[in-house]
């Protein structure tokens, strides 16, 4: 199976459609769709049941994205080998990292760096994914943490996790269910980030998907901000589970549809760059799966 060909078929299984899955990856939606038909006239069997509302695997189909993901892991795992052995580690290394992100992964990082490559310096600078794709394109960053868009598919981007989003709300606002479905929020007002910031791009659109219009009452572009809103009653947020303050917040995962973000490794279009932080790269990324990992542990428990 070709790369791409599984690249396209596992963005499909994730966004269950075509439509969806071209958009984030910078393709047009007949080129995904021919490279599924052709792998599933190579493999022999339907890979996807197809109608009006989008595409859901068949049996085979889950058969086939297992294959694919190994694929896509085992190529990515050979190609930063690759560009281990041509290049040294990075001496310094600019990283760009989200603000939602940077206070749970500031210190792990920072850690695993020292242990990993006490040689290397690094400068840790924060921004939202439009500010960080703009650093990387004129070469001021060597790495970004950064979630999945379509802004970044040039920058082959590779994925780490995906987390679901939270609706949050005040510890004294009515109970919230464990699961809030993603109409109802139509009826909550919110205070969500601007429209700088890809996750508020996305909800509009899944808003406009589900026909429905958010009552957005104050925009934030600080976490902080909006957790700070949601704990004095002002409004509802839509956040990821871990900036949750017990004390202050409840919090339900949003379903039909979840709000996913995938956090990714990026980095510039810069070939030397990339060849000089492989070996960073797999390692903050086994880091964040596993800072992650510790996570999840607690929400479940």
């Amino acid at each position: 199976m070709k790369v791409a060909s599984c690249l396209y078929l596992i963005r499909a299984a994730e966004h269950g459609s075509f439509s969806s899955a071209a958009i984030v990856l910078g393709v047009t939606q007949s080129a995904l769709s021919r490279a599924i038909r052709e792998m599933e006239s190579e493999l022999g069997v339907l890979i996807f049941h197809r109608d009006g509302r989008g595409v859901t695997l068949t049996d085979e189909g889950a058969i086939v994205l297992e294959a694919a993901r190994t694929v896509t892991t085992t190529f990515t795992e050979l190609h930063a080998a690759l560009e281990t052995t041509r290049g040294s580690v990075a001496k310094a290394i600019t990283v760009g990292i989200m603000p939602s992100t940077a206070m749970l992964l500031t210190v792990p990082l920072m850690s695993r760096l020292r242990t990993d490559f006490p040689g290397t310096q690094m400068q840790i600078v924060e921004g939202s994914t439009g500010h960080l794709v703009e650093w990387l394109d004129d070469g001021r960053l060597d790495l970004a943490v950064i979630y999945d868009s379509s802004a970044v598919t040039r920058f082959n981007p590779e994925p780490v996790l995906t987390h679901h989003l939270h609706l949050v709300a005040a510890r004294d606002a009515p109970p919230l269910s464990p699961q809030t479905p993603f109409a109802s929020l139509a009826s909550l007002p919110l205070v969500l980030q601007s429209r700088n910031h890809s996750t508020r791009r996305e909800l509009d659109h899944m808003a406009s998907e589900q026909r429905i219009k958010l009552d957005i009452v104050v925009e934030a572009d600080s976490l902080t901000a909006i957790t700070q809103l949601v704990s004095a009653g002002l409004a509802y947020g839509i956040v990821p589970h871990y900036v949750v303050e017990s004390a202050t917040m409840q919090s339900a995962v949003v379903v039909d549809p979840a709000i996913e973000r995938t956090i990714c490794l990026v980095t510039p279009l810069v070939g030397a760059r990339g060849k000089s932080v492989a070996r960073i790269i797999r390692s903050f990324r086994d880091e964040i799966r596993s800072v992650y990992r510790l996570y999840s542990i607690r929400e479940t428990a």
